[in-house]
């Protein structure tokens, strides 16, 4: 993790309009993706939405965060996986998320470590940009639990 600095960082990422109810989400430098509303808002089944990136970013924030206080504190992990969901509600007449549940999972692979561990998690949630850059409640139910090699693969495609 590079030293703190007040030196701005700048991120960029574009959209272009597919047609009907589809966009198309890009960065320079990686791959794009398809973007609509969800169901709930009139979209398609099975597309990404503003709503499922949003809370993607949160988690992914999470876990990078966390690895680097894993590698700081010299935590033998073994995997990590975070679940987010995300309660949205009709405030002041606009729809926003008010409540947004993590619930980050982090293996490791002996008893010394289950402690650190539980002190990585909360410093994951005290230190992760996205998390701090949001107005909505983030609660989180951290675990922690012993595992050789955890690794979660995602079968659906």
């Amino acid at each position: 993790m590079p030293l703190k600095s007040n030196k701005p960082i700048i991120f960029t990422t574009d959209l272009h309009w597919s047609g009907d109810k589809f966009g198309i989400v890009s960065s320079p430098s990686l791959k794009s993706m398809s973007v609509s509303a969800p169901p709930e808002f009139g979209g398609p089944d099975g597309e990404w939405s503003p709503e499922h990136l949003f809370l993607s970013s949160i988690t992914s924030c999470f876990m990078s965060t966390y690895l680097v206080f894993v590698d700081k504190m010299k935590i033998e992990h073994t995997g990590f996986e975070c679940t987010a969901t995300g309660q949205v509600e009709l405030v002041d007449g606009k729809y926003k998320f008010t409540f947004i549940h993590l619930y980050p999972k982090a293996f490791v692979s002996n008893n010394a470590d289950i402690e650190k561990a539980r002190v990585a998690l909360a410093k994951a949630k005290k230190y992760c940009l996205i998390s701090n850059s949001i107005n909505a409640e983030i609660v989180q139910h951290p675990e922690v639990a012993i595992a050789k090699r955890h690794f979660a693969i995602n079968t659906a495609a």
